[in-house]
């Protein structure tokens, strides 16, 4: 019982760990919204699946809306959910634990 309750203990403390993104890098910023990325858009292409961003690169939320991407991040992930911050300028995504630089949709 006592190993049990280690293993428990020990995943309740490394989970939220992994799963954050450092706030310094939101440092002026604001959290204004949560969604899933469902998809994007590069080349005229759409695309049912997430592989991070790279300059130019539209991500498709849940509710119909998107940002492009402004920088280059590698990550890839099936329908994950994005933190949102913006500062009137910028806008940061927050997703598994990995910062994405990008732009609001004209």
């Amino acid at each position: 019982m006592r190993a049990l309750c280690s293993v428990i203990s020990l995943l309740l403390l490394t989970v939220p760990c992994a799963a954050s993104c450092n706030l310094d890098n939101a440092i002026g910023y604001t959290l204004v919204a949560k969604k899933r990325v469902v998809g994007f858009v590069e080349n005229d292409k759409r695309e049912n699946s997430f592989s991070g961003c790279r300059y130019g690169r539209i991500l498709l939320f849940e509710d119909h809306t998107g940002v492009r991407c402004t920088g280059y991040t590698y990550h890839y992930a099936t329908r994950p959910t994005a933190y949102i911050f913006d500062n009137s300028y910028y806008i940061k995504l927050c997703i598994d634990g990995f910062w994405f630089e990008a732009a609001a949709l004209h």
